[in-house]
C-alpha cells in the first residue's frame, strides 16, 4: 500500500524488510488510516512501508509551519557505512517515536515524498461523519477505549 493524504496511527507488526537484490532494510508497520478518495472519506487498515518516513526526500513539519528533513530526526550512526547500525538506529527512532503516536500526511508527491506531522490523539479520533469504513477499521471503532495510544500526549521528537 501507499501513503495517502489522511491521519494515520502506526499501532502493531513494525517488521524488517529487505528489498529483493538488494541489502537495503526498511520497516512496514500496521496502521488506522483514515484518508479522502474521490470525495469520501474511508477508515481502513493498512501495512504501510513506515521507512518513508523518515527517508530523506520526506519532511517533517513542526509548528504547522516549519520543516526539517525528516531522515534528520534520528541519529545517525558513528559508522556511515554499518548497515545494521543504521537499521537498528531507525528502529530505535520509529518505535520510540512514530509507532502509536497519530500523524497527519499533508502531501504526497513523487517518489514517495511525505510531508507530515504529528497530530493529538483528539485530532485521530475525530473521524468524519460521512466515514465509510472497512470490517477492521470497524473493530477500533467499536473498541476505542483499548487503544492505550488515544491517552497519549502529542508526540514532538525535536
Amino acid at each position: 500500500m501507499q501513503f495517502k493524504k489522511g491521519n494515520l496511527v502506526f499501532i502493531e507488526d513494525l517488521k524488517e524488510e529487505t528489498s529483493a537484490g538488494s541489502n537495503v532494510t526498511y520497516f512496514t508497520a500496521k496502521a488506522l488510516v483514515i484518508a479522502k478518495s474521490d470525495g469520501q472519506y474511508f477508515g481502513t487498515v493498512e501495512t504501510l512501508k513506515i521507512s518513508e518516513l523518515i527517508q530523506k526526500t520526506s519532511a517533517y513539519m513542526y509548528d504547522g509551519v516549519h520543516q526539517r528533513e525528516a531522515h534528520k530526526l534520528y541519529t545517525w550512526p558513528a559508522n556511515l557505512g554499518d548497515h545494521q547500525a543504521w537499521t537498528e538506529s531507525k528502529r530505535i527512532f520509529l518505535m520510540q517515536h512514530v509507532m502509536n503516536f497519530p500523524i497527519r500526511i499533508i502531501d504526497v508527491k513523487a517518489d514517495h515524498h511525505l510531508v507530515w506531522e504529528f497530530i493529538t490523539p483528539e485530532q485521530f479520533k475525530n473521524t468524519p461523519p460521512d466515514l465509510q469504513f472497512s470490517p477492521e477499521f470497524q473493530h477500533y471503532l467499536d473498541n476505542q477505549h483499548a487503544y492505550f495510544f488515544l491517552r497519549k500526549e502529542k508526540n514532538e521528537p525535536i
